[in-house]
């Protein structure tokens, strides 16, 4: 009997190891993890729904749709990546990118994904994945920047409401919230959490100061988000009073439903930047907690 070929590869990638195969993309840290997952799954612990054939390597080149992964601040997540396969396309160069400076992982660009194209991959995946406690729209880059975004949010929303207890969220940075249109889209999923991190100058390292005020003003216009910062240390630092204080000073004003502080649990492009203790983040989070009474949570 001829030995079925296998439907999942284990490859290398800045963030570790992943695990690629029909409609789903899943991350490890360790290349012992990783084959661990990939002989789980060809041992059949994944189950797609019945009367649905599973989608080929093929279908599934363009990686739209990734995990489910375990968030530290998401829980159980499937992801969804709305830029060109293969590339990473952000307006912000962030010191803690484990993607470095805006370069492509593969040589030749690639179109954006459709809306159709989008939903379809993640209706596939939809009925593979058992528990859910997120579908989150976020990826290699800013979801904001695809070219038909209004258009990919009412697709996903589609496609998503196969799974209606499972709330829907986007990690932006909110580069084009100042578009109506942009804004409009953001404010029809369940949560919006906004990148908003101290001294975003030296950390997200905008294109121009003119653009971060653009952005963080759009942030002010967006209703009910919650706020996302990550506090680094090493050869660039954000923890330092000064920065804090004008950060605390920040949000006091933008009033967000809640606020999520981290650090990094990945090597960074950037040589040189370090986590930040756990301690210190508490810190931080009691100042915020003490200075406007926003709920803040601390995830390591």
């Amino acid at each position: 009997m001829q030995a079925r070929p296998p439907r999942y590869r284990v490859e290398r990638s800045p963030q570790g190891y992943r695990v690629v195969g029909p409609a789903l993309l899943i991350w490890e840290p360790s290349l012992g993890e990783a084959l661990e997952r990939r002989d789980e799954l060809e041992g059949g612990a994944v189950h797609y729904a019945p009367g649905r054939e599973p989608a080929g390597e093929a279908d599934f080149a363009a990686e739209f749709v990734y995990g489910p992964i375990e968030s530290r601040r998401l829980g159980r997540s499937l992801g969804i990546s709305l830029t060109p396969p293969g590339r990473r396309v952000c307006d912000l160069d962030c010191v803690y990118c484990a993607w470095g400076e805006h370069a492509a992982v593969s040589p030749e660009p690639a179109p954006w994904p459709s809306p159709s194209e989008i939903a379809a991959a993640l209706s596939r995946a939809l009925p593979c994945t058992g528990r859910l406690d997120s579908i989150t729209i976020s990826g290699f880059g800013e979801p904001t920047l695809h070219p038909e975004f209004p258009a990919v949010v009412d697709a996903i929303r589609e496609a998503a409401a196969a799974r209606p207890r499972v709330p829907l969220r986007i990690l932006t940075n909110a580069a084009r919230a100042w578009q109506p249109a942009i804004r409009a889209a953001l404010e029809r999923l369940d949560e919006r959490i906004v990148k908003i991190d101290a001294a975003p100058e030296r950390i997200e390292r905008p294109a121009s100061r003119a653009a971060l005020s653009l952005r963080l003003a759009a942030i002010a216009q967006l209703a009910d988000v919650t706020v996302q910062a990550c506090f680094v240390a090493g050869t660039v630092s954000n923890t330092d009073p000064a920065s804090v204080g004008r950060w605390l000073d920040r949000l006091a004003e933008l009033r967000p439903r809640a606020v999520q502080l981290y650090t990094i649990d990945l090597p960074a492009a950037c040589p040189g930047v370090l986590p930040v203790a756990r301690e210190q983040l508490e810190e931080i989070a009691c100042r915020l907690r003490a200075r406007t009474g926003i709920e803040a949570s601390v995830s390591v």
